[in-house]
């Protein structure tokens, strides 16, 4: 059933300035300040088209669609380089001493790109391993997997005398 045009103005609107700041921030801490306004414009001209199919929760699903965009962009334009060097904004967008916190950034950034995902999805941007399953397009019995190895392979980084990383084991999830 169609929805009529203000109600559906109506519904985007309160979407829109409920979620703008979180997904913006999300953008941001992936491809940075410069882009980061052109991703969340996209995903909202996404939810704008498929307003029916928001779901009840947006936020995660929001997210999932600003992650396709970013992929979609890196893979487009095929800067796997630039990939790494925005992972690493990420860190200065925490506004964290990194002095204090400098073992934790090398075992973490000792992680493969898939750990370092599924962690910031959890950790910074608070998401449930349901919500974090929706924003990766999988089941959440393969996120809590994920997760957990995750978990597992930062801790034995930290605990690494030196900088080297824990070899990862090829996982079939």
């Amino acid at each position: 059933m169609q929805q009529s045009a203000a109600a559906g103005h109506a519904q985007f609107s309160r979407l829109f300035e409920a979620h703008y700041a979180q997904v913006l921030a999300f953008a941001g801490r992936r491809v940075g300040p410069d882009l980061a306004d052109e991703v969340t414009a996209e995903t909202f001209l996404v939810a704008w088209r498929r307003l029916e199919s928001v779901p009840a929760e947006p936020l995660p699903w929001l997210y999932g669609v600003a992650r396709n965009i970013v992929m979609r962009q890196l893979r487009a334009s095929s800067r796997h380089a630039e990939m790494h060097q925005l992972l690493a904004r990420e860190r200065t967008a925490l506004e964290v001493d990194a002095g204090e916190h400098d073992a934790l950034w090398r075992a973490f950034e000792l992680l493969s790109e898939r750990d370092r995902e599924i962690l910031a999805l959890v950790a910074w941007e608070e998401l449930s391993v349901r919500d974090a399953a929706t924003v990766l397009g999988v089941p959440a019995s393969v996120v809590s997997v994920r997760l957990h190895r995750a978990r597992r392979r930062l801790e034995r980084n930290l605990r690494q005398p030196t900088s080297s990383p824990v070899p990862e084991i090829p996982e079939a999830i």
